[in-house]
């Protein structure tokens, strides 16, 4: 059971969290009932159900219809939703794919305020077509097929919602991150580095990045989910775990 003054924090950056998925896509739903965003992109990451509310059965019927033949990630937060909803989900024939830690800003660390270099900014270019975006979309999800998922990624970029950065070194690109923003915070996600080239501090440099333009954009509330390993990174960087999240497909 988490703590009531932890619980809170769960609270807001799940908030976070679901406000900066509604406003990367032209189809999305939320308010009393289900939170949900849908690019119509074939990829779980590009579309899902964020929080289940109103009658569950019911909703989770709506929705499966609503997303028929599209890929998405259903969430369950850990504390805070109805703990029947796993059952619910897995009896509707969705299974748990991943679990990942929910971290949020708190500012508490030196490193998050370190000035990026001349050499890593350099590096760093924010994308603004749909070159860029094929680039950025081939990196992230190790296609060369990446029509569709730029169909998709526009919509946060036409939106001007998200911002999409390359780390490009002599001309091939090695690394990517995303930042989206909304009245309610910001996020962090789609942190990757080119296998071959890990290590070399790009996903660091990268997430400092898309830091600074969440900030920029006039919030302190930024949030964003990690890999395992990618956890100690984060906090390093001035990110707290507040929960966990469970995806489902």
């Amino acid at each position: 059971m988490t703590a009531p003054g932890n619980r809170q924090l769960h609270v807001d950056a799940v908030t976070i969290y679901v406000a900066t998925h509604l406003v990367r896509a032209y189809e999305s739903g939320g308010g009393e009932g289900s939170s949900w965003f849908r690019t119509g992109a074939p990829s779980d990451e590009l579309n899902a159900v964020l929080r289940l509310g109103g009658d569950l059965p019911t909703e989770i019927e709506r929705l499966r219809d609503l997303f028929d033949g599209i890929p998405a990630s259903w969430h369950f937060w850990r504390d805070i939703d109805s703990p029947e909803i796993p059952s619910l989900l897995t009896q509707s024939g969705l299974a748990l794919f991943e679990t990942e830690p929910l971290m949020l800003f708190t500012g508490a660390s030196e490193s998050a305020h370190h000035d990026l270099g001349q050499h890593e900014l350099a590096r760093i270019e924010q994308v603004t077509d749909d070159l860029g975006l094929a680039q950025w979309a081939a990196l992230w999800s190790d296609t060369t097929d990446t029509d569709a998922l730029v169909a998709g990624l526009r919509q946060g970029l036409d939106l001007a919602t998200t911002h999409y950065l390359l780390w490009r070194d002599h001309g091939e690109v090695l690394g990517c991150a995303a930042v989206v923003t909304s009245p309610a915070g910001a996020s962090i996600e789609h942190i990757v580095t080119r296998t071959e080239h890990r290590g070399r501090g790009i996903g660091t440099a990268l997430t400092r990045r898309a830091l600074e333009l969440a900030l920029d954009s006039g919030t302190d509330r930024v949030v964003l989910t990690a890999s395992p390993v990618g956890e100690r990174i984060y906090e390093r960087l001035g990110f707290a775990t507040v929960g966990h999240v469970d995806r489902y497909a």
